[in-house]
């Protein structure tokens, strides 16, 4: 799961840029969101401006068009407008900790959760990370940033914790791929048998984190 800086909401957040009405950032958002959804339901390739035309309910692929010039164009906007809102949903619940410890639950629990009430978002991301193509046919994202980007995110909390006392010695990048992975497998359990329900998963995972981490006595 991609996070990027930015500001999220039910639409999309990035689309009120300047210049643009508020009428075009809600034609902008209602695009994306339905977009989102063809993804979901029917897989990059047979995501099309009309399958998106009728989803949205709009009266013409020009519309579309209009606002996205290609479906590439789109495919981009849709993949930051997954990221705002994991970003948004997870910063906010990470903000409030006052310990490194805090902060490492609250993400791990926070990232988990919002990958588990939001797979249409997260069905559309994987969607267009492994089918999107350049002209030269490579892959134009692949998963690569987005492990890259968890792992990112784990790490500034990992050294905190060892600066303050809290965590023991250990090397972060390592830690920070260690526990991204198990984040990862722990999903899948959540969605092939036999299932793990979301609080053993998060349970699981935050006593891992606790354990490979906690200072030594």
């Amino acid at each position: 799961m991609r996070v990027t800086e930015g500001k999220g909401r039910g639409g999309v957040a990035s689309a009120g840029g300047p210049g643009r009405s508020p009428a075009a950032s809600a034609r902008r958002a209602q695009i994306v969101d339905a977009a989102i959804e063809t993804l979901a339901e029917l897989g990059h390739g047979q995501t099309t401006f009309a399958r998106i035309r009728e989803r949205a309910d709009i009266s013409s692929t020009r519309l579309i068009s209009y606002h996205f010039g290609t479906k590439g164009e789109l495919m981009s906007a849709v993949l930051e407008e997954v990221g705002l809102r994991a970003h948004h949903a997870i910063s906010q619940r990470v903000a409030g900790e006052t310990t490194a410890a805090g902060a490492l639950r609250a993400r791990i629990q926070a990232q988990v959760e919002w990958v588990a009430g939001n797979r249409s978002a997260v069905r559309a991301m994987y969607e267009i990370c492994l089918n999107e193509r350049a002209p030269d046919g490579t892959l134009r994202y692949g998963m690569a940033p987005s492990a890259r980007a968890n792992v990112e995110a784990l790490e500034p909390i990992l050294r905190s914790g060892q600066e303050s006392g809290e965590f023991r010695q250990f090397d972060t990048g390592l830690m920070a791929l260690t526990l991204k992975s198990a984040i990862d497998a722990a999903l899948v359990r959540m969605t092939h048998p036999p299932c793990l329900t979301l609080a053993q998963c998060v349970g699981e995972l935050t006593t891992l984190a606790e354990l490979a981490t906690r200072r030594e006595s």
